[in-house]
């Protein structure tokens, strides 16, 4: 079961996608989720939940998905 972001967090994901999608039409779905996770460390939600968000704002946004965990 996916866990619903913080409205914080949901903020930040998005702003943060919108800036990797401006750098390039080729995101990193994990790197991303992990960048978010660690100025959200307190939160405590895992990886995945965040990756998810990410992948759905990223597909919007007519971004390649690069799915590479770490």
């Amino acid at each position: 079961m996916l866990m619903k972001l913080s409205a914080p967090m949901q903020r930040d994901v998005e702003a943060t996608v919108r800036l990797r999608a401006g750098e390039s039409r080729v995101l990193d779905v994990f790197a991303v989720a992990e960048e978010v996770q660690l100025r959200f460390n307190g939160d405590n939600v895992a990886l995945e939940d965040i990756a998810a968000v990410v992948m759905q704002l990223a597909a919007q946004s007519g971004c390649a998905l690069e799915l590479d965990e770490a």
